[in-house]
Formats: C-alpha cells, sequence, structure tokens
C-alpha cells in the first residue's frame, strides 16, 4: 500500500530528504521551538541498514489504514517518527519523603513528575510512562494520616514473555534477524506450540512435548549458542566472508545422521498412566493420557476397542446431543449439541463439510447489555466469550463485525478527531483510576489519564 517504507529492518538511520520533511511537518505543527533534528545510531552489530529506519512515506498524513489495526500501527509509527525529530520534554521530577516526629519509623516517600514543556510528548503522548502527579507541599509542612493500609508483597517469577519481550529476547541471545522475527512468531503460533492470553504468550501441552523432545534427541540444534553461531555464519555468507556450501555441509552431514536414527524410535501415542482415580466412564478401565489438538485428555486404555475419554482434570466428556432438529444450512443433517473449549454449543452434524453453528438466543438474550450498536445500527452489544476471555460485540455478528474489550457504558465517545467531527465510538468500562475510556484505540481518550497529564 506504500504508506510506510520497508518493515523488516532494524536500522535507525532517516534520509536527509526525510528529516527535511520531517522538520517541516513539525514546524507547521508543533512550531519552529519543537523540531530539533537528530541522528541516531543503533547498537546491533548485526543490524540490517540497507534501509531506512520504518517511517510513513508521507509524514502529513497522520492517519491511514483500511482498518482500525492498520491504522493503530501507522499512528505508532507517524508518532515516532515525528517525535524523533523534535526537542526533549521538560519534567520537573519530586520526591516527598514523610516521618513521624521522632523519626522513630523509616520514611515514607513517593515520587512523581509534571510536565513543563511538552517537548516530543506533543506528537507522541501515550509513551509517557504513568507516574503519580503529586500536590505542592512545602517542607517541614506538617501532614496529616488519612489512612493507613498494609500490603504483603513476595517476590514473583518472571511474567511470561509478550511478542515484544520475545523479540527482545531473541536480540539479547543473538537468535533471529529483524526478518525473521515475525515468521518465528507467527510460526509457533500457527503450529499450536504457544497462544495469546491476553497479550502473554503461553505454552500449550503440544509446545510442552515438542520442547521436550527436541531437548532430548536434538539439544544441539536447539542450543542458543549453535543458533547464535550459525546465525553469523549465513551473516558472512551474505557478506561474501564465507564460502556457503562448505558451510551447509559441514551442518548438514551431521544433522542428517542423527536424524536418520532417530527413525528407530518407537512413535509415542501416550503421555504416561493416568491417575489410578479416574477409570474410563464406559467400561471401567484404566486410563492414559493421551495429546490433541486441543491439548491433553485422558483416555481408555483399551482403545480403539472402547472409546471412552474424560478431560485432563478427570471431568467426564458429555458426548453430542441429538436436538431432532434439521440444520438448515444443508439440510442433510440434524444439530447436535456439543462440549467446546468455551463451552457447549449447537452445531450441525455433517461436519466439517457443514459449518453451521446455531445462535444461543437465550444466552444471548441473558447477556444483553441493552446498549446499541453504533456501527449497524441494527444490533445490540452482548457479552461473548472468546480465546482470550470476555468480550462485547454486535448481536448482528457475522454481518456487523463490531466488538470492544471491555462492557460498554452506554455513552458516546466525544472527543474530536483530527477534523474536528467526534470520534462516535462507543465508551466502556475501565478500572478503578479510570472508570471510563474510549472503545477506539486510536482515540485519545481510550487512555484519558494520559491526555489529562499532557493536556
Amino acid at each position: 500500500k506504500g504508506f510506510i517504507t520497508y518493515m523488516r529492518t532494524d536500522s535507525t538511520t532517516l534520509s536527509k530528504d526525510a528529516t527535511t520533511a520531517i522538520l517541516a511537518e513539525i514546524t507547521k505543527r508543533y512550531g519552529a521551538q519543537s523540531a530539533e533534528a537528530r541522528v541516531y545510531k543503533t547498537k546491533s552489530k548485526n543490524a540490517q541498514e540497507a534501509h531506512e529506519a520504518i517511517r510513513p512515506t508521507d509524514v502529513s498524513k497522520d492517519n491511514l489504514g483500511i482498518n482500525p489495526e492498520e491504522q493503530k500501527l501507522y499512528r505508532l509509527i507517524w508518532a515516532r517518527t515525528i517525535a524523533s525529530q523534535m526537542v526533549d520534554a521538560k519534567l520537573a521530577r519530586t520526591t516527598i519523603l514523610a516521618n513521624v516526629r521522632d523519626f522513630s519509623v523509616p520514611n515514607f516517600s513517593v515520587t512523581g513528575s509534571r510536565v513543563i514543556t511538552q517537548g516530543w510528548l506533543a506528537a507522541d503522548p501515550d509513551s509517557r510512562s504513568e507516574d503519580v502527579e503529586l500536590p505542592k507541599v512545602a517542607e517541614g509542612e506538617s501532614l496529616i494520616l488519612l489512612s493507613l493500609d498494609d500490603e504483603a508483597k513476595f517476590t514473583e517469577p518472571p511474567g511470561r514473555y509478550s511478542e515484544a519481550g520475545l523479540v527482545k529476547e531473541l536480540e539479547k541471545r543473538d537468535i533471529g534477524r529483524p526478518s525473521t522475527y515475525a515468521s518465528i512468531i507467527k510460526t509457533i503460533q500457527d503450529r499450536g506450540y504457544v497462544i495469546k492470553d491476553g497479550k502473554a504468550l503461553k505454552p500449550t501441552d503440544t509446545g510442552d512435548v515438542v520442547s521436550s523432545f527436541l531437548e532430548e534427541h536434538f539439544a544441539n540444534y536447539i542450543s542458543d549458542t549453535f543458533t547464535s553461531e550459525m546465525e553469523n555464519k549465513l551473516d558472512d555468507i551474505a557478506n561474501g566472508e564465507r564460502e556457503y556450501v562448505k558451510t551447509l555441509k559441514d551442518f548438514y552431514g551431521p544433522f542428517s545422521k542423527d536424524l536418520k536414527a532417530k527413525d528407530k524410535l518407537d512413535k509415542q501415542t501416550t503421555l504416561g498412566d493416568a491417575d489410578p482415580q479416574h477409570k474410563c466412564p464406559k467400561c471401567n478401565s484404566p486410563m492414559i493420557i493421551k495429546l490433541a489438538r486441543t491439548g491433553k485428555f485422558l483416555s481408555c486404555k483399551k482403545y480403539p476397542d472402547c472409546d471412552g475419554a474424560r478431560m485432563i482434570d478427570g471431568t467426564e466428556l458429555a458426548g453430542p446431543r441429538d436436538t431432532g432438529e434439521l440444520c438448515p444450512k444443508c439440510g442433510k443433517s440434524n444439530l447436535f449439541e456439543r462440549d467446546g473449549r468455551f463451552g457447549r454449543f449447537i452445531a450441525c452434524g455433517n461436519y466439517p463439510k457443514c459449518k453451521h453453528i446455531k445462535k444461543d438466543e437465550t444466552a444471548a438474550l441473558l447477556n444483553h447489555t441493552g446498549v446499541p450498536c453504533p456501527m449497524c445500527k441494527k444490533g445490540f452489544m452482548t457479552e461473548r466469550k472468546g480465546r482470550f476471555g470476555i468480550f462485547y460485540s454486535c448481536t448482528g455478528y457475522p454481518d456487523c463485525k463490531n466488538a470492544i474489550k471491555a462492557r460498554p457504558t452506554g455513552r458516546i465517545c466525544e472527543y474530536p478527531k483530527i477534523d474536528g467531527t467526534p470520534c462516535d465510538s462507543l465508551m466502556m468500562e475501565g478500572t478503578k483510576t479510570i472508570p471510563e475510556r474510549c472503545s477506539n484505540k486510536l482515540c485519545p481518550n481510550h487512555n484519558p489519564h494520559k491526555l489529562e497529564k499532557v493536556s
């Protein structure tokens, strides 16, 4: 589409023409005092700097893209590009220390900041950290204790990787290159090795099994050292400093022998015996742990003679129940009530040839919010459950695909867009500190706390 420059690069370099255009746009929008030409250099020794940094091809346009996700990504790139050529933001950072008169206890302290001059924050306000805005106090001033709460905190293990966090870790370990990071993360999700739980990447049962197998049989080839060294060798080949045929032969010779040796391994169909307390619901035989695409489950030890099964926690699986209702789409099979990842649902028994799923009118009525959909103006926003948890979407789905992350409040966002017209997106419930926010991620009112600090 040509909205941005080549994206598979970690270069931070801008051309002279681009810098000139950016400075002119800053002067036009924020005044000449806000513009300051800057030159950045990457720290990575393997930086792919044959291209410019990722930037808009036309910096005068700050909102481009076919759908909301594209618009959000473009706005992110535009804001960072403009901000990179602006003056520093000046913030007053304050720490308040308080104590009782006899200093019999350690100091109580709080740190916060406030914006003195916006600088680059005018273009990229979302990049500001969420500091506390402190009230004005004088040294030696007496404070009144309103309340005292104690909270126990414990050292927690590191959190799961997000996509951005995983890329940073790959960079730190010298694994992969800018052109391969996206495909690496896409592949492990496409193959079902990990799923996204919010922003976190969570390993699946399939991922655990594959990882354990590779660690046991191919440890040399999945180590950080091997991967990093191979990446460096490929870089040398690209730079004409190494002969590629010999390099590949040195690798593939030993690897092919190791691979062939694994052909003698017995195919592993089970992951061990299940807890003895869980018996087959059909024949009362012992059960074993197996792996399916949806994860681990318990199967009868006599399979295929007996197809009894349970969920991994021992819960008995309810089989499909014939509703006696003919499928309205294909007319060849009845509708069956089945167990799914997100609960019971009713679908055609001719699956996968027919993928009709009956709308649960009762559930839709129970979960109805009463808030009209502003997109199609026909349906209403209703609570639904998806792979990432609860969300709210239009009852007109799939004809209307309007969906938001949190419960709508019923109000419409009136924050002005660039052209001065109101946003018109649904307002949704926020947090204790931010009770309400715009559901449109592109709207500044999506983060009203940051909006207040910068304005």
